[in-house]
């Protein structure tokens, strides 16, 4: 059949993001978004006060077959000083021939604005939902992970897209231990630490504390790779989802002589809840059963950590972990999905081994090709 692709817009929107629903319909470990929030994402969120996107879709006998989003990040170019662009919110059925004309369209429309090659997939950046998962599709994501059909991979190697990194996932239960060796360090880091203090997250002040973990983010990632700054607006709108998600029990701001230092978010694995709803808020059923899901929650996705560079020597990324195990399993929850690290972080991928934390099956790729 022949393949149409079509710009994106106000007009057909809602089929863009309609798309996966339908595509995904008889897969019961794929979970969507609320479609609300997905619409919002794409119009209204404060990162395209410094991005440019195009969304296309592709046609095939008058029915929507695939759909890609071209993404220019000016932020990230100029910090890494790159022409880059960038693909996200990639779904397709599987044929090469839609594929290849979704990755087609995006790729002429990035280098016609000068870009010399596209890396992705990132729903829109690195800071939101991205990789594409490449192995183990046997077990649901967690919150804000991704999940795909197996044969997504074969349809982006055949567009001319190499890995360039892979995101790594582990996983922590209840029952697991600190090894002797982490015990040992941590007692040494515990040492004259009388200036430290661990508090949560103050939730009725959310704004104010949104900002000093913007502080505290940008500071400690910025030289990893592909990091992006998150801006006040950003972090202003993030402030707004949490409010709604966060128990501050799965939180934490370390202050050391009173300067907030480190800091940790996990989120209850609210992907329970979205299995429920199918993308929408209006059925009162649907609803009902969520919030009863809610609160049988038991498993949680450790989603923001960081350590200011001067204060990682003091141990104070490990005191962090050892809090958020014991502070999770104070709250009862039973495990906690540690996700994602970069696959050559090597020093936070030990200290997670050196805690209990065991490397999970699931890899998710951020592809790359030129133009």
């Amino acid at each position: 059949m022949t393949t149409n692709i079509v710009k994106a817009d106000e007009k057909n929107l809602k089929q863009f993001i309609n798309f996966p629903y339908e595509l995904y319909k008889d897969e019961p470990l794929w979970i969507g978004e609320v479609k609300m929030d997905v619409k919002h994402m794409l119009t209204e969120y404060p990162f395209w006060d410094h991005a440019d996107k195009q969304l296309f879709l592709a046609y095939q006998d008058g029915r929507v077959a695939g759909r890609i989003a071209a993404v220019i990040n000016r932020v990230h170019n100029e910090k890494w000083n790159e022409k880059c662009g960038m693909f996200g919110f990639f779904d397709c059925i599987d044929d090469e021939e839609v594929s290849s004309a979704l990755f087609a369209a995006a790729k002429n429309w990035l280098k016609q604005r000068g870009m010399e090659f596209i890396r992705g997939p990132f729903n829109p950046s690195i800071n939101h939902i991205c990789g594409l998962l490449t192995e183990d599709f046997s077990n649901e994501p967690f919150i804000m992970m991704p999940y795909n059909f197996p044969y997504y991979e074969k349809l982006v190697k055949a567009a001319g897209f190499e890995k360039v990194k892979d995101l790594l996932a582990f996983e922590r239960n209840k029952y697991d231990k600190f090894s002797t060796r982490f015990e040992k360090i941590i007692q040494r880091a515990s040492r004259g630490q009388n200036n430290i203090v661990m508090r949560p997250l103050d939730v009725k002040n959310l704004e104010r504390e949104a900002m000093i973990v913007r502080d505290i983010y940008n500071a400690a990632w910025a030289q990893n790779w592909g990091s992006l700054p998150v801006s006040e607006d950003e972090m202003a709108e993030l402030a707004k989802q949490l409010k709604m998600v966060v128990n501050k029990k799965l939180t934490c701001v370390a202050e050391v002589d009173g300067v907030p230092a480190g800091f940790y978010i996990c989120l209850p694995n609210l992907n329970r809840v979205l299995k429920i709803l199918k993308g929408s808020l209006w059925n009162p059923v649907r609803i009902a059963r969520a919030l009863l899901a809610w609160r049988k929650i038991r498993d949680t996705r450790l989603v923001m950590l960081g350590v200011i560079p001067e204060y990682r020597k003091r141990g104070l990324d490990l005191l962090l972990i050892k809090h958020i195990v014991e502070g999770g399993v104070a709250a009862g929850y039973d495990m906690s999905e540690m996700s994602w690290l970069l696959e050559d972080n090597l020093n936070i991928i030990n200290v997670v081994k050196e805690c209990g934390g065991r490397e999970m099956k699931r890899r998710y790729r951020i592809f790359q090709s030129t133009l």
